[in-house]
């Protein structure tokens, strides 16, 4: 076997792994927002990201209370595919308004903060989905 065939099967190999081990976080990431989802029947549920180019990219779920305050986050932060959703206690209390500062100095670094906003943003939709709905503007 030459220098080229091995180096395409090495290729291969890494290719497939990189496959499994990304059907593997997302099978990890689809459990946990189902888990949070299940738990959490009052209230709005809020996936935000954001993506790094050289840094840890984020990943950070924030269920929210009818009030407007964070009930429960959970964030996943990191370059790989090991990474997993760890609590974010930190933002468990803040109000919604707090978080939509674009300039707001949080308790995270600014990936999570960003990704936070976002959160927000899809947290906000939802509520103004579920408010034409039900006939309320």
């Amino acid at each position: 076997m030459g220098i080229i065939s091995t180096l395409l099967l090495v290729l291969a190999v890494l290719w497939i792994l990189q496959i499994l081990g990304t059907w593997y976080q997302m099978r990890h990431y689809q459990a946990v927002l189902r888990g949070i989802t299940e738990k959490s029947t009052e209230g709005y549920v809020g996936v935000g990201n954001a993506k790094a180019s050289l840094g840890k990219g984020v990943i950070l779920i924030l269920v929210v209370g009818e009030n407007g305050e964070v009930t429960d986050a959970l964030r996943m932060r990191g370059r790989t595919i090991l990474a997993r959703f760890q609590k974010a206690p930190d933002l468990v209390g803040m109000h919604l308004d707090e978080l939509r500062e674009p300039e707001r100095e949080g308790p995270y670094d600014s990936g999570t903060m960003q990704a936070a906003r976002r959160a927000v943003e899809q947290v906000d939709r939802i509520k103004a989905e579920r408010e034409v709905g039900a006939g309320v503007v």
